[in-house]
């Protein structure tokens, strides 16, 4: 356990993750940049909950769906190859097992993919919501036949998909740059796989939507458990691709 928490630390104190985290909050508050200007130029007031809206729509966007995969491998997606490459490794491995040593980076480096994500849409929507609120108008508490109306946004589904999305593509980040000893391919065979999925999805093979990587963001009705069903998915690919960087990490440590 102490060995994860301190994959963890590291993960989190690094200048990646900060990098990160400024990266994916300037392409959201870029992305949103027209919806603020509108919102201030209208005369009126603006629905209540604007300001998540705006979010989710630049969670959509192309911006976003260019910067995420990167964003998502900033933070700790070499780490494998860097400690391997330094001889840090050696170091490492004397005062802990394989095994502790590969789940500390492997969860390190989904968790911080995962909340470099989640983080940076909050902080994003923490500022729309100072700049947006006093042009929204006050919500509605009670309907027609007074009762109260509870609101639900439906900005907290897509949270939880884009903390699953960042673990996904961090890990598989992390397993293609152990397997090619490259930390260049670690940082950038996810943006890479992204869009060969993009490219099949919506030249080839239109079906395949559970692959599609803008689905995952914004799901269609096609999905047969509609929002829980691509958590679920998301979820699972990241799993998969923790267990193959396991392994794959233990084979390049026995080769070493």
């Amino acid at each position: 356990m102490r060995t994860v928490l301190s994959s963890i630390y590291e993960a989190f104190k690094g200048r990646g993750f900060a990098a990160a985290l400024a990266a994916a909050v300037l392409v959201l508050l870029l992305a949103s940049a027209e919806g603020v200007i509108e919102a201030y130029r209208a005369p009126w007031l603006l629905q209540y909950g604007y300001h998540s809206e705006l979010i989710e729509h630049a969670l959509a966007g192309e911006i976003m769906t260019l910067a995420l995969p990167i964003i998502a491998a900033l933070p700790f997606t070499a780490a494998i190859v860097d400690d391997m490459k330094s001889g840090f490794i050696k170091f490492y491995l004397s005062r802990t097992s394989r095994s502790a040593y590969l789940a500390g980076r492997i969860i390190a480096c989904g968790l911080s993919g995962a909340l470099v994500l989640l983080l940076g849409t909050a902080f994003s929507l923490g500022i729309l919501a100072l700049l947006l609120l006093p042009k929204e108008s006050l919500p509605v508490l009670f309907d027609a036949a007074g009762n109260s109306i509870t609101y639900v946004s439906p900005i907290w589904g897509t949270l939880f998909r884009i903390f699953a999305s960042g673990a996904f593509w961090a890990m598989l980040g992390m397993l293609i740059g152990t397997a090619s000893m490259s930390r260049y391919m670690a940082y950038a065979s996810p943006f890479v796989v992204y869009y060969v999925l993009i490219i099949l999805c919506e030249r080839y093979f239109d079906s395949l939507f559970v692959l599609y990587p803008k689905e995952w963001l914004a799901p269609s009705s096609r999905w047969i458990f509609g929002e829980t069903g691509v958590l679920l998915i998301i979820s699972e690919l990241a799993v998969i691709a923790g267990i193959l960087a396991a392994v794959v990490g233990r084979r390049r440590i026995s080769d070493d």
